[in-house]
């Protein structure tokens, strides 16, 4: 028996040893290998990491944990005569999790090029785009994990994405290309998480979620193209043009009518559509204190689900099953899914000034679909507005910033405080809250809304050690 036990020990002591040298220390590996390979006088390497405690408590309620976890994060940047090499990784502890998973994750592993006037990255790379600070306009390429939402730290939603990167410069201008082989959209939460985007709805009908599945195909693949004027007075303009699918999905619906013994019920698939996109960015500095920034993104064919029936018939289906199934029998199998495509422009107005030793944002967003029709879910018009304030005391060594996003339909609100404080030089720590706020809304509003996240408005304390 006990010998068995010493066996089993090593079995899996194996396996999680080829888990993580292949996931986490491979690439390390190929880096300090190639190194190896050069001469000292032609290579130059440095490491630098990060570790990081983040425990979120909610106010409400029972006052659970909203999450908590240990990152170990860990960058290796190298110069050989090539190129350069980077690779970013991150090892996360999520202890308030029952399982308490251990995930690693491959953030950047890239390699950049340089000519004398271009330069090309090949490889897992973060790609951001864009001026809006309260919501993601042109700023689509790179995925986002939104699993625990707003329990992470903007710089730490974003995620590499698969891609060939080249840029050339004329002068202060350039033009870059970016060529993307394999669709990426962002991660989001398991249906039942207490972050899943779409309201849960209590009808005696059951609704299932269902994942896209992964697998490469031709038509996966995604282009994007952007050039930059870079105007030697105070004027700055990105232009972008783009074959790309938004990160963000709309449901498919598949009806399952009664089959004996299984009851009716209804899918949801998670569903993508790649569309030619064109968009801009502005940014115009007037005087020392004061920036306009204006950006927008035309999506030609953009998703939407629609109902054959009307949200109140729907509302009355959630009381009594009888209702629910005579309103399922008024829909019928489709080959679309009720997805239709449409016209969409994402819109964003803002001006950003410097006052009281205080850096104000202020930000207008306007979502607009074209060739409206009635019956579908969202609607035509979504306005939403942001406001961003940052001050720093003590020298610079404390930060105290405010954060918040009011939607104007729904009258749903989001609103972060928080202040960081560094005790000494790459060590900080930093408190703060998060409250989401609303009054309840129907389950069929089409759009995202954070009343239903009234209940996990939570405080947080984040300790980090740079290295």
């Amino acid at each position: 028996m006990i010998k068995l036990q010493l066996i089993l020990e090593k079995y899996y002591i194996n396996k999680f040893c080829f888990y993580y040298i292949h996931l986490f220390a491979l690439p390390f590996l190929s880096v300090l290998l190639i190194n190896g390979l050069i001469s000292p006088v032609q290579a130059q390497s440095n490491i630098n990491g990060l570790l990081q405690n983040y425990s979120a408590v909610q106010t409400t309620g029972d006052h659970e944990f909203v999450a908590g976890r240990n990152r170990l994060r860990l960058q290796l940047n190298s110069s050989i005569s090539a190129g350069n090499i980077f690779v970013e990784t991150d090892i996360l502890h999520q202890y308030a999790r029952r399982d308490e998973d251990i995930e690693i994750i491959l953030r950047e592993a890239y390699f950049d090029k340089y000519y004398t006037n271009s330069d090309i990255r090949i490889g897992r790379q973060i790609i951001s785009w864009g001026r809006a600070t309260g919501g993601f306009v042109t700023d689509i390429l790179s995925p986002v994990d939104l699993r625990e939402f707003l329990t992470q730290d903007p710089a730490d939603l974003r995620l590499g994405l698969t891609a060939i990167n080249y840029q050339r410069y004329y002068g202060s201008n350039s033009l870059q290309l970016i060529f993307n082989p394999v669709f990426e959209p962002d991660r989001l939460p398991k249906p039942g998480s207490r972050w899943f985007p779409v309201q849960e709805i209590p009808t005696p009908i059951p609704f299932n979620y269902v994942r896209q599945e992964d697998g490469f195909q031709l038509s996966d693949v995604q282009l994007a193209a952007r050039y930059g004027l870079r105007s030697p007075s105070s004027l700055d303009l990105d232009i972008m043009l783009m074959y790309w699918a938004h990160p963000m999905p709309a449901y498919a619906l598949n009806i399952n009518p009664f089959n004996f013994p299984n009851p009716p019920s209804v899918d949801l698939y998670e569903s993508y559509h790649a569309s030619p996109m064109g968009g801009f960015s502005l940014e115009w500095i007037i005087g020392d204190r004061w920036k306009v920034q204006t950006e927008q993104l035309f999506v030609y064919e953009r998703l939407f689900t629609f109902l054959p029936v009307s949200v109140n018939r729907l509302e009355q289906a959630l009381e009594d099953l009888p209702t629910a199934l005579q309103v399922l029998q008024e829909f019928e199998v489709r080959d679309d899914g009720y997805l239709l495509k449409k016209p969409w422009l994402h819109s964003m107005a803002g001006i950003e000034t410097d006052q009281w030793n205080t850096l104000i944002s202020l930000q207008f967003y306007l979502e607009t679909i074209f060739n409206y029709e009635d019956r579908i879910l969202p609607q035509q018009l979504f306005p939403y507005v942001t406001l961003l304030a940052n001050r720093a005391f003590l020298r610079d060594r404390l930060q105290i910033s405010s954060t918040g996003r009011y939607n104007f339909y729904a009258e749903d609100f989001w609103f972060q405080l928080q202040g960081v404080y560094e005790i000494d030089d790459g060590f900080e720590i930093a408190l703060g809250t998060n409250l989401f706020g609303g009054e309840p809304i129907t389950p069929f509003y089409g759009h995202f809304t954070f009343n239903q996240f009234r209940e996990n408005s939570f405080i947080f304390s984040r300790i980090s050690v740079y290295f």
